[in-house]
């Protein structure tokens, strides 16, 4: 299976797992995932396993992944393009705390041009202006 960069399954998941440990309790971030996502437990393990899937389809080109995530982005107008830069910077710390530097920083870069692509869609869908600075 072609990949894009070195990093296992395993270590995706436990980039989930350690990320989203981190968003539950991030005053910004955390309201917006639970008004989405829920409370429970159950909720939190299937948009894991969910986001683990995406990110395994992104770099290993695992073709498991079924969404899309612009258009879940749009539905969700608690969404805002300024949470972008704080979501890509925790994900940055959490990726490198938890990976091999090499890993953390190759994933942290395709999250960087995926938030950018987000960022941008969602600014040119809901007004028409263009997103901050997601280079952090």
């Amino acid at each position: 299976m072609m990949q894009r960069f070195p990093i296992t399954a395993a270590e995706i998941d436990q980039l989930m797992k350690a990320f989203y440990a981190e968003i539950r309790v991030h005053p910004v971030l955390g309201p917006v995932f639970i008004n989405a996502i829920g409370k429970d437990r159950l909720s939190w393990q299937f948009h894991e396993a969910k986001i683990a899937s995406f990110w395994r389809n992104a770099v290993l080109m695992d073709r498991g992944y079924r969404g899309n995530p612009m258009m879940k982005h749009l539905a969700n107008s608690e969404i805002k393009i300024e949470h972008f830069p704080i979501w890509l910077d925790l994900f940055r710390r959490v990726a490198s705390d938890v990976l091999p530097a090499d890993r953390a920083a190759n994933i942290s870069a395709l999250a960087d041009r995926i938030g950018r692509g987000l960022s941008y869609g969602l600014a040119a869908e809901r007004n028409g202006s263009t997103p901050p600075n997601l280079a952090g």
